[in-house]
């Protein structure tokens, strides 16, 4: 990664330390990169490691089946044992043998069978996820190893998929604060809902984690580190281009090597080995046309919102006045809705809103209407 190392460095010693940390920022900014580099940092150190997104788990079972497979494979037995088909049709104990099912119940207690039989959690899915979080310390414990757990999008979690949120919350609380050998680390594209879940005091989670903010990679560090890059293919690139490419992307981590990654095709489809001004706008082209895809589902997504949000999403690209011509509670209600599906972010001054990712800013700043 370019320009991250520190936050790398500091997240992998909070968690090595046993502190539980919270990672909070837009879609594509560097977080779930960063997690993941810090959790291969602790791995180095012979921490046990499990991580799953909640952005791709349905439900509570599913969540206590996937949790605890992910803790299991951190032995390697168990690992080897467990595999992904026979886990996908709901008889991953099945897979092991009757000496490791033995030493895995022994260990772990009898509550391991029903976190992985999808038939038995799907019956009393809260008690399951229950005996997901405490199989982490279980193990960390019996193997007398540090485990970090990475929790990512953790918004997930307010969605109520996994049952009453404060149910659940409460529920991990009350395990992780008895597992001393655990360390947490919860990531989140939602700020809000994450500061809510974590901040006031009538919250389960409130103070459970420290906040680590990831500050905006500096332009000195985006110079150097794409130069570096490109010179790894006999590349480099005229200063002006590269000044372009930041001006374009401002400094948003995917919009930045997006456009890189494209400028870079387009000087070698070329047989160029220095990227220039042309390649640049040329890459700004590609980028633009990789992401229509996403775009257009972003686009309905707003859409869906209500018959304003579109001309709201649109003003607020363009840097318009969002209030002209709507009532004023609804163009509020319609701003709140667009940030919880991710679209704007609020800024620091009142009444300021913003669109964090570039690409799509251009993209609605292009489409007719207003």
């Amino acid at each position: 990664m370019i320009g991250r190392e520190d936050d790398v460095e500091a997240v992998a010693q909070g968690l090595l330390g046993g502190a539980n940390l919270i990672v909070a920022g837009p879609r594509r900014t560097g977080k779930t990169s960063v997690c993941d580099a810090a959790l291969a940092l602790c791995a180095r150190e012979r921490c046990y490691t499990a991580s799953v997104d909640l952005f791709r788990i349905a439900d509570a079972a599913e969540l206590a089946e996937t949790l605890t497979l992910r803790v299991l494979s951190n032995r390697t037995a168990l690992r080897r044992a467990l595999g992904s088909a026979t886990a996908r049709s709901g008889r991953a104990l099945e897979a092991l043998s009757t000496s490791v099912a033995y030493r895995a119940r022994q260990d772990l207690g009898e509550e391991l069978e029903l976190a992985l039989t999808i038939g038995k959690a799907r019956a009393d899915p809260q008690r399951a996820l229950a005996a997901a979080w405490e199989i982490a310390e279980r193990i960390a414990a019996a193997d007398n190893r540090r485990l970090v757990l990475f929790l990512d999008e953790f918004q997930e979690v307010a969605s109520g998929f996994y049952g009453d949120p404060n149910v659940v919350t409460r529920q991990m609380r009350a395990v992780f604060q008895r597992s001393p050998h655990v360390s947490v680390l919860f990531a989140g594209s939602l700020e809000h809902v994450i500061r809510d879940l974590f901040a006031p005091s009538d919250r389960a989670l409130s103070q459970f984690g420290a906040l680590h903010e990831l500050e905006p990679i500096d332009v000195e560090a985006w110079r150097a580190g794409l130069r570096a890059r490109l010179r790894r293919d006999r590349c480099a690139i005229a200063d002006s281009a590269l000044a372009r490419l930041l001006e374009t992307s401002e400094g948003h981590p995917r919009a930045t090597m997006l456009i890189a990654q494209q400028s870079h095709a387009v000087a070698v489809e070329e047989l160029r080995r220095r990227l220039d001004d042309a390649a640049i706008v040329a890459g700004i082209a590609r980028a633009m046309r990789g992401d229509r895809l996403k775009h257009e589902q972003t686009l309905a997504r707003i859409r869906s919102i209500n018959r304003h949000a579109q001309r709201v999403a649109e003003r607020v690209a363009r840097g318009d006045p969002l209030y002209e011509g709507l009532n004023p509670r609804t163009a509020a209600t319609t701003l709140d809705r667009l940030r919880d599906a991710g679209v704007v972010e609020r800024g620091t001054r009142h009444g300021e809103w913003s669109i964090g990712d570039p690409l799509l800013r251009r993209y609605l700043a292009a489409l007719p209407g207003g």
